[in-house]
């Protein structure tokens, strides 16, 4: 029942999207608040079979959960192209863009050795010039930094990676996973999560225009 998204990267997902938005305005009979509620419930019912689910489940990425994503926004945006409201349209391009830009997603876990620079797909290299680990009292570790160097075809850069601190860099984000545990500061590795997310701008914007939307409703 999983999706295999990468059949559904760019541009299949953006005609994927636009056709949605045609069908949308073609069929404003969904805008009536019966199809708005069924979409409701639809949704409400996918959230809590989600969250009784366990995480490597990946409900999110099945066939239910996305057919019902995609009625909730089509017909969240025939009720827009009848009475546009910021609040809704800022959930729709939130949702619509997330939905879609799942397909253009990449996670990639890369060990980052002292000596060499990573041979991967990325376009980028990656070699961990110093490693420290922090430690309380106890000499349980409190803190951990990488400091990375970072090689693509024109430069090579140094950059600090901290636990929950991502790096951005030529359109990825960094974050530090994990390192050899038994050598600590002495490490000959550290394990790096590198992601991207080239949709993620515009789920931020969807985000923005549906709180600023909300504040003109409920407060202006």
């Amino acid at each position: 029942m999983t999706i295999n998204t990468a059949l559904f990267a760019f541009p299949v997902n953006l005609i994927i999207g636009l056709s949605m938005v045609l069908a949308a305005w073609k069929f404003k009979c969904l805008s009536s608040d019966r199809h708005m509620t069924i979409a409701l419930l639809l949704m409400i019912a996918a959230a809590l079979v989600q969250g009784f689910m366990p995480a490597q489940a990946s409900f999110t990425r099945s066939w239910p959960f996305v057919i019902v994503l995609t009625w909730f926004l089509t017909v969240l945006a025939s009720r827009l192209f009848r009475k546009f409201s910021w609040a809704g349209l800022g959930l729709w391009i939130a949702l619509w863009s997330g939905m879609l830009g799942s397909a253009d997603a990449t996670v990639t876990r890369v060990v980052v050795p002292r000596e060499e620079f990573t041979q991967t797909l990325l376009p980028f290299g990656m070699r961990m010039d110093e490693f420290q680990v922090d430690r309380y009292q106890t000499g349980e570790p409190m803190e951990y930094r990488a400091q990375i160097i970072l090689r693509d075809a024109n430069r090579e850069q140094s950059k600090t990676l901290r636990v929950n601190h991502p790096v951005h860099f030529r359109g990825h984000q960094l974050y530090l996973m994990d390192y050899d545990t038994s050598k600590g500061s002495e490490s000959d590795y550290c394990i790096v999560m590198v992601t991207r997310q080239p949709w993620r701008w515009l789920v931020l914007a969807g985000i923005l225009i549906m709180l600023g939307g909300a504040f003109k409703t409920f407060i202006l």
